[in-house]
């Protein structure tokens, strides 16, 4: 299991225990840096393997034991660039075809409401505490890995179900991100999520790999999607400071213009 950290009393202290996982994740979140992630997503389904990959960088902003902003650019297609600047209580979106509706000298929309901002690696929430614990304890394989981030780093590997992610996060969808796996969809809870996690010298998340198949619909099941996420980590603790886009670029939905449906 995890440890907890404990203080040093030297560089060469004998019998200190180095903060386990969750207690540096902990330790990252109720600070008042940040980190950076590169992420690719990869959908495969059908027998001719058809596939759709998208790809995203991001900024993430911690403190109060949280995260509390989050820049983040994404690309599925390469006109389909797009920019979210988000808050737990607010988010600012930019495309790189601006919208027709928005009024002229505008290139940002805000939207009011609720986010839940998370750290994330396929359905595995990485930024809870609590479920990184649960995934680690599912480790089956750990052994020396490569260099992430400038760290040598420990590959951590094994398999949970995504019924018991779904017990960790609520949250959670299947079916292509669509459904809870309950009710219609309660077969997917028995689905294996695969996982790889290659954790640094201080105990942090440098890389992270999930994989897992699920049937087309509860009805189909000989026809799968694979589903697969790769997402790297670095410059834990980097001093990052998230703000919104200057007011004069953004628009409101009040002031989205509509054509005249004459």
């Amino acid at each position: 299991m995890l440890t907890a950290s404990v203080s040093l009393v030297g560089p060469h202290a004998e019998g200190v225990t180095r903060p386990g996982p969750v207690a540096a994740l902990k330790r990252q979140l109720n600070g008042h840096g940040g980190v950076r992630q590169n992420s690719v997503y990869r959908s495969v389904w059908g027998r001719k393997r058809e596939h759709v990959t998208s790809r995203s960088k991001s900024l993430y902003e911690f403190g109060g034991g949280g995260i509390v902003a989050v820049d983040f650019r994404y690309s599925m297609f390469p006109s389909g660039d797009s920019r979210s600047i988000i808050f737990p209580d607010r988010a600012y979106g930019w495309e790189r075809d601006r919208s027709d509706h928005l009024p002229a000298g505008k290139s940002w929309l805000l939207e009011t409401k609720k986010y839940d901002l998370e750290l994330a690696c396929g359905q595995i929430r990485l930024s809870d505490p609590a479920t990184l614990q649960h995934v680690l304890a599912t480790t089956t394989v750990k052994r020396p890995a490569g260099v992430y981030d400038g760290t040598r780093t420990t590959l951590h590997e094994g398999s949970i179900t995504m019924g018991e992610l779904y017990k960790l996060n609520p949250r959670l969808r299947v079916n292509d991100y669509l459904d809870k796996p309950t009710g219609l969809y309660a077969s997917y809870a028995k689905l294996p999520v695969k996982w790889r996690l290659w954790l640094g010298a201080d105990q942090l998340v440098r890389r992270c790999q999930t994989r897992y198949d699920e049937p087309d619909s509860p009805w189909n099941a000989e026809d799968r999607r694979v589903m697969t996420a790769d997402v790297r980590f670095s410059g834990w603790g980097d001093a990052i400071d998230i703000k919104p886009p200057p007011a004069e670029l953004v628009a409101t939905r009040d002031e989205l213009v509509f054509a005249d449906d004459d």
